[in-house]
């Protein structure tokens, strides 16, 4: 069973968070959640209080498939001042894991240099401050670029999930829960 860890800081956009977790979830995905804080209480953007599995300083080694970092603004901020984030995007993108990103998390993964030989999207806002740290920007809802995947925002956070599990499972998965969502 393919595992997926998610990296909560306070700020997250909720629906970049609920969006590919329940995705991912109903396509048999063993999901864990961390706060990048010490507080095992996470406060979204809109004010959704979500208690995480467990601590980022709790989390041992690489036991993950596919890192995921939902964006909004003051959350992505949070995870660009980690520097244990920084660390584990950097042990995770050696080890091969799939990274993930949506909205302005993307600007996380360029500061940390994962971006230099891959293509991406993100949220428009925080366009410029990628496009000169990726090998090519892309004007996509969804951007695959070997084990790195990035998507634009809110609005695509369904997409998002729906590549995602395409990626770790099946297209024919991705394609069945699709259906019983009825998107």
């Amino acid at each position: 069973m393919a595992t997926a860890l998610f990296l909560l800081a306070n700020g997250f956009e909720e629906l970049e968070f609920v969006a590919p977790y329940d995705i991912l979830h109903r396509g048999g995905i063993k999901i864990q959640t961390a706060s990048i804080s010490d507080n095992i209480e996470v406060l979204g953007a809109h004010g959704l209080k979500v208690l995480a599995d467990a601590l980022l300083k709790q989390v041992e080694g690489l036991p993950f498939d596919l890192l995921v970092l939902p964006g909004g603004g003051t959350g992505t901020q949070n995870l660009l001042e980690s520097e244990a984030v920084k660390n584990l995007l950097l042990k995770s993108n050696e080890a091969g894991k799939t990274i993930a990103a949506i909205c302005a998390a993307p600007k996380v993964l360029a500061n940390a240099g994962i971006l230099r030989n891959h293509s991406a999207t993100s949220y428009p806002s925080v366009r410029g401050e990628i496009e000169p740290l990726c090998k090519r920007y892309l004007d996509v809802p969804v951007a695959v670029s070997e084990n790195i995947i990035t998507s634009k925002g809110a609005g695509t956070a369904a997409e998002f999930g729906f590549c995602l599990l395409s990626l770790l499972v099946s297209s024919e998965k991705a394609a069945e829960v699709r259906g019983q969502m009825k998107f």
